[in-house]
């Protein structure tokens, strides 16, 4: 039997978190499997206590100038 570790259990949740409902032929993983390993992801990755929001955000902005775009 294979040792339960956070890494292989993250890889199942993955699997149908992000598993291609569309594909043919259809991964037995209903809407609600996937809404649900989302949530576990989430909650593990620690993204709904607020530290994610601390990190700062970095916009930038590599537009062409309307100068640059006309010749």
């Amino acid at each position: 039997m294979e040792k339960i570790t956070a890494e292989r259990v993250l890889a199942e949740l993955a699997e149908i978190a992000f598993a291609d409902l569309g594909a043919e032929p259809a991964p037995p993983v209903k809407v609600g499997d996937k809404l649900r390993a989302l949530e576990l992801i989430y909650k593990y990755l620690g993204l709904g206590d607020g530290a994610a929001a601390e990190e700062p955000v970095v916009i930038v902005d590599e537009a062409p100038t309307e100068q640059e775009v006309t010749p």
